[in-house]
């Protein structure tokens, strides 16, 4: 790949791949000072990396998870790592010590993600249970169980103000739910199949999900109403990501493509970024968004920045 942009344009020109993986990574993090990158995969290993040199900081596979590791996410404040695994729990481990400050144990299916909320009070999980569930980070307790979803629930996202949980599942509906009672604010029906990733626009406004049916679609969360249908992948959509202005969101499939769609154009795809030798299966952006991370099927993560 000649090059990549960040959704503001902004070409970032140096790149570093980071070995040491031996099986397929599903998921990277930035902390949110951008200078943390955490990594998990199939090889069961979480491992955190300098990002601005790509040294590996340190690696762990005794924190508890006797399954793949299939999602990781940094709190708020950078202190803790939420790693979901297939051994239907949730860990919350101390990022300088390794210390599992947290086991969050009740699913009866693999945990396919987590999300902290904005205030890193709450952590939201989904599983092949059918469920979303809800927890309070400090005490480990269960909150609240979401049931409505009738197939496994594949992503989680925050609203920005916290207040409103998005879930999507191969029932092919997304559920946008209250924080507060747990009760379902809005069905959102439209993808002909499974839906495999959410994301929040920063302002809340708008919502984005991907699907197993190749389309990006684009939400009003305030009405539920659907506002585009956006075509152009030729394979199922695994990521998305909005740029920090919200003017971008950013899709990756199973095409090999990332495609750059722009918001105040009426969202026409301004750019298609190809080169990968696989399926990428996570994207993570710094907040300056003078950084951009992204692991696909080749064991490797690449790291492309402006520095």
């Amino acid at each position: 790949m000649a090059d990549l942009v960040t959704p503001s344009f902004g070409k970032v020109t140096s790149s570093k791949t980071l070995d040491g993986h031996t099986g397929f990574i599903w998921d990277v993090a930035l902390s949110g000072n951008g200078e943390i990158l955490a990594s998990v995969s199939n090889d069961m290993m979480i491992r955190l990396w300098n990002a601005n040199t790509g040294h590996q900081r340190g690696a762990a596979k005794d924190n508890g998870h006797s399954n793949w590791v299939r999602c990781v996410r940094f709190s708020p404040t950078g202190r803790f790592l939420a790693t979901a695994s297939d051994d239907m729990t949730i860990r919350i481990s101390d990022v300088n010590t390794g210390f599992t400050y947290r086991m969050l144990q009740g699913h009866t299916g693999r945990v396919r993600a987590v999300e902290f909320s904005p205030d890193g009070r709450t952590i939201a999980s989904a599983s092949d249970d059918f469920t979303v569930r809800l927890w309070n980070v400090s005490s480990g307790s269960l909150l609240k169980t979401l049931n409505e979803h009738s197939g496994w629930v594949r992503a989680v996202a925050f609203s920005p103000d916290g207040k409103t949980l998005a879930s999507t599942s191969d029932d092919n509906t997304i559920r946008l739910w209250d924080t507060t009672t747990g009760n379902e604010i809005h069905r959102l029906i439209g993808h002909a199949s499974s839906i495999r990733a959410v994301c929040f626009s920063p302002n809340g406004k708008l919502l984005a999900s991907g699907s197993q049916d190749k389309d990006l679609r684009i939400w009003n969360t305030t009405s539920g109403a659907l506002l585009n249908v956006l075509q152009g992948h030729s394979g199922p959509i695994r990521v998305i990501a909005f740029s920090t202005d919200g003017n971008l969101v950013a899709s990756a499939a199973d095409d090999l493509t990332i495609r750059v769609w722009a918001v105040p154009l009426g969202l026409a795809c301004v750019r298609v970024l190809t080169g990968y030798s696989g399926w990428v299966r996570a994207i993570t952006l710094s907040h300056d968004e003078n950084m951009v991370v992204y692991t696909s099927d080749d064991m490797t993560i690449k790291i492309w920045s402006s520095a």
